[in-house]
């Protein structure tokens, strides 16, 4: 569950309720990311100009300088790191400092050359948002690879720490930032980001629908990518196909997608809870082209189209590592107890997502994406089944298998009941499993068939993982699975929604018997039109 205050638990189930979203849509050359060396005039020590190209738009702290009447002793100031001393953000600091007009002598320079052309709908340059500081004084200059200029932008008076030039840039190879003149005097030169384009914030004046579907599968038989499906106002007509100075031209597939949803906690002051991290697949002008639909998804739509070539003799943490660092994912979680877990890997080349979906079921773990954009690779244990009864009370969390028994004190997060559904849930119960036949990947191959015990009749399926080359192992495996088969009730919920709760949270849905079942959400879907209301799909015992 995302962590979110106490007045967001108040609000969030209320009687009425206020609710909005956001979504930040990045129409960005993502290839001119990786192919780009800058250099500056000058650098301070503290300076990381390696940062400005990594996506990361705000610095980790305000950093302490001795730069006149900068500095303050009232606590909002952190002292700057030693250089490559941890992951804080912070950018390019200048080595110079401007004078008492702010004006810069001579002036700072930060170039970026490519070693192919690219094309962006524009510039985005994020200064110090920090401090709320800015250049007010700077040109700048694009240029072909032969070094023609291709665009000058002359900025004088700009008043904010967020620049953005909208312009279409075609076949550049090389841009100029010329910093002439700050907007406070005595200062460095600080640029925390840039961005080879612009990011799009669309909210309820832009924001028409929004349709977020997120899933969870715990056995990791399939591994689901989540979706959003977001329609905005295009009466201006930016994304029509055929308007020149429109942003069509510049959409491309893979271009990042954020979304949140916010809870009025109180008048006009909203709680936003992040909802995930998608890429772009597709994207339409609609009927009229009044309005324009995207869709994107996560990084496992990425994944499908990455080959994979194994490492040999390793443990499932190790191969999972590979898979994602030769994917070039750069932000993952692997549990450590995957290291416990030796195999022989893959012989074959297949795909990195049908590899990371057999390191799933051979370690026994999900996998899935979570709503800050970290894949994660995680073990779950088994709900017993005298937590999956009938009870009244729940705890904080019970991810990976943690339950404790807390008073239920009228706010909790993870009761789903009558108040917020708009009927009673639906339930079904999924076929139980008779047997399994577990393929030994060994020199030879020898099959190995596993009962659900006490049960006389059920489905039966056979597995075929290349990682699993023990009996001990396929005998894990299999009585993880029986167990995990044999939570078989399955609700469907249509209500309210609660936008911080996530797939493999533990909730309690309430029933016509005036219970509580206790139950893992697998698959959640939001829809945002004005107003917030949605489907929970969860599973548990009997």
């Amino acid at each position: 569950m995302i962590k979110v205050s106490q007045k967001f638990k108040e609000s969030v189930y209320a009687p009425t309720r206020k609710t909005t979203a956001k979504v930040f849509f990045e129409i960005l050359d993502n290839e001119a990311y990786n192919d780009n060396t800058s250099t500056v005039t000058s650098e301070a020590p503290i300076s990381r100009k390696h940062q400005l190209t990594n996506k990361k738009r705000n610095m980790s702290h305000r950093y302490a300088t001795f730069e006149r009447d900068y500095f303050k002793l009232d606590g909002s100031f952190h002292i700057p790191p030693k250089p490559h001393e941890g992951d804080s953000e912070l950018g390019w600091w200048s080595g110079d400092i401007c004078n008492e007009e702010g004006i810069f002598n001579p002036y700072q320079v930060l170039e970026f050359n490519f070693t192919e052309e690219h094309n962006s709908m524009g510039l985005t340059i994020t200064f110090d948002t920090m401090a709320n500081e800015y250049a007010s004084d700077f040109d700048i200059e694009v240029y072909g690879l032969d070094g023609t200029l291709i665009h000058k932008e002359v900025v004088t008076n700009n008043n904010y720490h967020l620049y953005v030039l909208i312009r279409g840039l075609d076949n550049y190879g090389k841009i100029k930032i010329i910093i002439k003149k700050w907007a406070k005097p005595f200062r460095r030169v600080r640029i925390t980001e840039v961005d080879f384009g612009v990011v799009k914030n669309y909210e309820d004046d832009k924001l028409i629908k929004l349709n977020i579907i997120e899933q969870m599968n715990i056995i990791s038989d399939t591994i689901p990518s989540n979706e959003i499906k977001f329609t905005i106002d295009n009466s201006s007509k930016e994304f029509n196909i055929l308007n020149p100075e429109g942003f069509y031209r510049f959409l491309k597939e893979r271009q990042e997608v954020t979304a949140a949803i916010g809870v009025e906690i109180r008048e006009d002051e909203f709680e936003y809870v992040p909802m995930g991290k998608f890429y772009l697949t597709d994207w339409q002008s609609d009927e009229g082209a009044m309005t324009t639909t995207f869709t994107a998804r996560d990084i496992f739509e990425l994944l499908d189209q990455k080959e994979y070539v194994s490492i040999t003799d390793t443990n499932l943490y190790d191969l999972a590592e590979d898979v994602l660092v030769k994917a070039e994912v750069k932000n993952y979680y692997i549990d450590e107890e995957l290291k416990n877990i030796n195999t022989l890997s893959f012989e074959k080349k297949l795909n990195s997502r049908k590899a990371l979906q057999y390191i799933g079921i051979a370690g026994k773990a999900a996998i899935y994406q979570d709503r800050q954009g970290v894949l994660q690779i995680k073990q779950f244990k088994i709900l017993d089944e005298r937590d999956t009864q009938y009870i009244y009370f729940t705890g904080p969390d019970m991810f990976a298998g943690m339950i404790y028994v807390a008073t239920d004190e009228g706010y909790d997060m993870k009761n789903i009941t009558f108040d917020n559904v708009y009927k009673e849930p639906q339930i079904k119960l999924d076929k139980l499993v008779y047997s399994i036949v577990m393929v030994i990947n060994e020199e030879e191959k020898q099959e190995v068939t596993f009962y659900n015990e006490g049960i006389k009749e059920g489905v039966s399926f056979k597995i075929d993982n290349p990682l699993i080359n023990t009996v001990k192992h396929a005998q894990e495996v299999a009585e993880w699975i029986i167990e995990e088969y044999n939570l078989r009730a399955i609700y469907n919920i249509n209500w309210r929604q609660n936008p911080a709760l996530e797939c493999g949270d533990i909730v309690l849905v309430e029933d016509s018997f005036n219970a509580k079942k206790l139950s893992r959400i697998i698959k959640q879907e939001f829809n945002y039109q004005g107003y917030l209301n949605g489907k929970t799909e969860t599973k548990g015992g009997i």
